[in-house]
């Protein structure tokens, strides 16, 4: 549950750091504040004409891990994120050529999203962004469209041992075992 609601949070302060961000285009060339979706981007409707959903953020839970018992940080967890970034850019002229600048666009807005994550460094005062934070943009782009892609590491309290006196839980409740 709690990496569930950490997805939450970190989606829903993805879309209040970018609410006033509009750099990137759609492909009808206006700019537009990048959508962000929680796990993939939505599918398709065949019945519909195709829309391209560019700008877009999309934070998918990648893994988690406890720590050992005997680490001094029994108490916490990490939850791996991936962010995936995509942009829609034409290429501008340059005498006769098309230079393929979309990679601008979609580079400014990680850069965004990576500034404002360490700036807040924590969400809803219990999930902290760890460093090494890592992106990438690969050198194969599915041009006009441009991606890219971080990966982030969240701690999280994780879920602790409920010690049990004379059938009694830590919250007072009596369990009979026989």
């Amino acid at each position: 549950m709690t990496a569930f609601l950490l997805l939450q949070a970190l989606c829903q302060f993805l879309r209040d750091t970018v609410k006033d961000y509009a750099a990137a285009q759609g492909d009808d060339g206006e700019y537009r504040i990048p959508r962000v979706f929680d796990w993939y981007l939505p599918f398709k409707n065949p019945k519909v004409e195709e829309k391209i959903d560019f700008p877009y953020i999309t934070p998918r839970i990648r893994k988690g891990e406890d720590l050992p018992d005997d680490s001094q940080a029994i108490l916490l967890s990490t939850v791996h994120i991936d962010i995936s970034f995509g942009v829609y850019r034409e290429g501008t002229a340059l005498g006769g050529f098309v230079h393929p600048d979309g990679a601008y666009d979609l580079l400014n807005l990680m850069e965004h999203v990576r500034i404002a994550l360490f700036r807040k460094s924590v969400l809803d005062n219990k999930y902290s962004i760890e460093k090494p934070y890592k992106w990438e943009i690969p050198d194969e782009q599915p041009y006009p469209l441009w991606v890219g892609q971080a990966q982030t590491i969240w701690t999280v309290q994780s879920a602790t041992q409920q010690y049990l006196e004379d059938g009694v839980d830590i919250h007072g409740l009596k369990f009979d075992y026989e």
